[in-house]
């Protein structure tokens, strides 16, 4: 089954509760897993998108603790998240990447989402929590 579990979650109450799934297939699996929250690139200067990180992180580590995952799993990044998603995969040698998405209809359903594109792009396994 899956050795390595990537995570890719907002830091709001929805991406807590696709960590909470992430969580609970990693332990049926006995994987490991990997959290991790993007910042979309901005052309900002350095010093901001490091108060950007330092801001998100306290958040994303609670999340992570509360569920007894290390926080040396747990990561911020910067760039187009579906990108920063599927290369940490590769990375990390991950065989499944779980993040959530949002249920669109109408014109909304046809504009492109991380969801989308981290299913497209990964090399992976692929598993979208619908919140």
């Amino acid at each position: 089954m899956y050795k390595t579990i990537i995570c890719a979650i907002e830091n709001s109450d929805e991406g807590e509760q696709v960590l909470s799934k992430a969580h609970q297939i990693a332990q049926l699996c006995n994987a490991k897993l990997l959290v991790t929250h993007i910042i979309p690139y901005t052309l900002l200067p350095n010093d901001y998108q490091k108060e950007l990180k330092e801001n998100a992180l306290p958040s994303i580590e609670a999340k992570a603790t509360a569920l007894d995952i290390p926080l040396k799993n747990v990561t911020i990044k910067f760039g187009k998240a579906y990108e920063q998603i599927c290369l940490l995969a590769e990375h990390k040698g991950a065989d499944l990447i779980v993040l959530g998405t949002h249920s669109k209809k109408g014109l909304n359903a046809l504009i492109g989402s991380t969801a989308n594109a981290v299913a497209n792009y990964a090399q992976c396994d692929v598993s979208l929590i619908k919140i």
